[in-house]
């Protein structure tokens, strides 16, 4: 029961840190938009809305990034298994990338729209990948060892 617990705690960590990295990216890609076009944005604004990013975005991409993680670290603790523990970091940190990445183009594929404005642009879109991948090292960090 304690290695569960572990494991719900690892997977929640990195659900989380992956949706506050994911908004904080999308934010910064949104006021970078509007700084080109001359909006002058203060450090205490530009502050003020990633902190409510963060917060508003938890209503609908968090539990998205739930279900493609959980989906993806699924996968990738299958392929784990048979190549070995030494992959755990690369398999992980891949598996995040990809189901960020998957979750926001399937929306677009499904609806014709980017969820996420701050993916409108490849930039944007690998950055949110990243923020899987930073996941997926978390996980890999804090999930009980095989055989623990």
């Amino acid at each position: 029961m304690a290695l569960f617990l572990q494991r719900v705690g690892a997977f929640g960590a990195a659900v989380l840190a992956t949706e506050a990295l994911a908004a904080m990216a999308s934010t910064q890609f949104v006021l970078a938009g509007l700084t080109s076009l001359g909006v002058v944005i203060t450090l205490g604004d530009r502050l003020a809305m990633t902190g409510q990013d963060i917060l508003g975005m938890m209503q609908i991409y968090l539990p998205v990034l739930a279900l493609a993680l959980a989906l993806g670290f699924l996968v990738a603790g299958g392929i784990l298994r048979k190549l070995g523990p030494a992959w755990s970091l690369l398999g992980y940190s891949s598996a995040g990338f990809v189901a960020v990445l998957a979750a926001v183009l399937t929306v677009l594929s499904l609806f014709d729209i980017t969820p996420i404005a701050g993916a409108r642009s490849p930039a944007g879109l690998v950055c949110q990948g990243l923020a899987g991948a930073v996941g997926g090292l978390i996980f890999h960090r804090l999930k009980p060892s095989p055989g623990a």
